[in-house]
């Protein structure tokens, strides 16, 4: 019976799941959790420094927020907006440390991939390094739009929602980003 519950449960909309949980739905809460949690992990890595176990504890803090405010969301928002505005929202809290800050840069710098046996690669790895230490060193305001808009593949709009400002302004700040980094990669030629 559980079994047929949860087939159930995954085909259903975000939205839908979401105001299951509203009802107290532990099982529709799993399915979200299931379906995002890893993407939101990835979101979270890049966010704070790729530091791995500050991540794993942001998307369970975030979680645990979803359940505590699971009342405050409206199906007419979309899921994924409401999810990505509060796991920005603890990102923004983290980043009120400056100490986080300073480790971030000083990581990005530090962090080796793994070693790579051909010159493709090597140059590969060198240009992924390149455009991670260019996005890192972008103001911050650019830098989230920029990894919402492009690591998360959000739309204008709902980067606009989530960091709170006009759409105008969001894409103002990912035209400047964006010849920021080509700045920075052509420089590497």
């Amino acid at each position: 019976m559980r079994r047929s519950i949860a087939n159930t449960l995954q085909s259903l909309p975000d939205a839908e799941l979401m105001l299951r949980v509203g009802q107290g739905e532990h099982e529709a809460y799993e399915v979200l959790y299931d379906r995002h949690a890893r993407r939101l992990g990835g979101f979270f890595l890049r966010m704070l420094a790729y530091d791995t176990a500050k991540a794993e504890d942001m998307v369970q803090e975030l979680f645990a927020r979803v359940w505590t405010h699971r009342a405050s969301y409206r199906a007419a928002q979309p899921f994924a907006t409401w999810l990505y505005a509060m796991a920005y929202n603890l990102c923004k809290n983290d980043y009120r440390h400056e100490e986080v800050r300073q480790s971030y840069t000083a990581e990005c710098m530090l962090r080796e991939e793994p070693t790579a046996t051909t010159d493709e690669s090597i140059e590969r790895r060198e240009l992924r390094q390149l455009l991670r230490q260019a996005v890192q060193a972008l103001p911050e305001a650019q830098r989230d739009a920029f990894l919402l808009h492009y690591d998360e593949e959000l739309t204008v709009p709902e980067v606009a929602r989530i960091v709170g400002c006009p759409e105008g302004t969001v894409k103002s700040r990912l035209a400047t980003a964006l010849t920021t980094i080509k700045k920075q990669m052509n420089a590497y030629k």
